[in-house]
């Protein structure tokens, strides 16, 4: 067993487990993926020894078992998806899309007034932005759907917790440049250090085939080895 399957099989399910969790074939799965109403796979492992994922493409993986790789909560949403074709086959793309977006919107506005200003979406008196929130939930919409946030939310089909690790993410990427500003006060260290840690909470650890290349490298690893305080006149301490 290789690295990477070690940590495909601690984080997430492959075909068979998926199938017999939600008690469906995974033709009938497939189904809902290609309908646009449950996510597509994190991960798939091909024939040729490939990681391939939205987010990173193709990546070598040699000796890796070949698969495709789902976050357990999909089940969540999988029954989600169920209820609403209950309810409407036709309709139910835009019901579930719908949904989403009004409580991705909700997380949104609520750490806009608690986390970080989203000035895109919402006004200085907090009134929302029509345009700002509908091309948000709209790009989280395709990002959940193809996969993304399966492999990079720790949970990824919720959209409070969606918003929460992508509002971190832009904060710490704001506040640190992008990982580059590394000379802070202490005050400023403190609240770094507990910006890094809520972020690295949310966020998934990535496989290690993709970790090298992902935020969560740049902005927890790197970003917590390289913060250097300052004294007061702004030489490192």
């Amino acid at each position: 067993m290789t690295e990477l399957d070690t940590y495909l099989a601690q984080h997430y399910l492959d075909e068979t487990q998926l199938s017999a969790a939600a008690a469906m074939t995974m033709a009938d799965i497939d189904a809902l993926i290609q309908a646009r109403l449950v996510p597509a796979p994190a991960y798939v492992v091909d024939n040729s020894g490939n990681l391939c994922s939205f987010v990173f493409g193709a990546m070598a993986a040699p000796g890796a078992r070949a698969g495709r790789y789902f976050p357990p909560s999909q089940l969540a949403w999988i029954a989600v998806a169920r209820h609403a074709l209950a309810e409407g086959a036709q309709t139910a793309p835009a019901r579930l899309q719908a949904q989403f977006a009004s409580r991705y919107a909700a997380a949104l506005a609520a750490l806009n007034l608690t986390t970080w200003r989203l000035r895109d979406c919402f006004d200085d008196s907090g009134a929302p932005i029509a345009d700002g929130l509908r091309a948000r939930a709209d790009s989280a919409w395709t990002y959940f759907l193809n996969g993304t946030f399966s492999l990079c939310v720790a949970n990824p089909m919720s959209e409070a917790h969606i918003a929460w690790k992508e509002v971190l993410q832009e904060k710490l990427a704001q506040q640190s440049g992008n990982g580059g500003k590394t000379l802070l006060s202490q005050a400023q260290a403190q609240q770094m250090h507990a910006l890094i840690d809520a972020y690295a909470a949310a966020a998934m650890p990535f496989s290690p085939i993709e970790y090298a290349l992902s935020s969560r490298k740049r902005l927890v690893e790197d970003l917590r080895a390289n913060i250097r305080v300052s004294d007061e006149e702004g030489t490192p301490a």
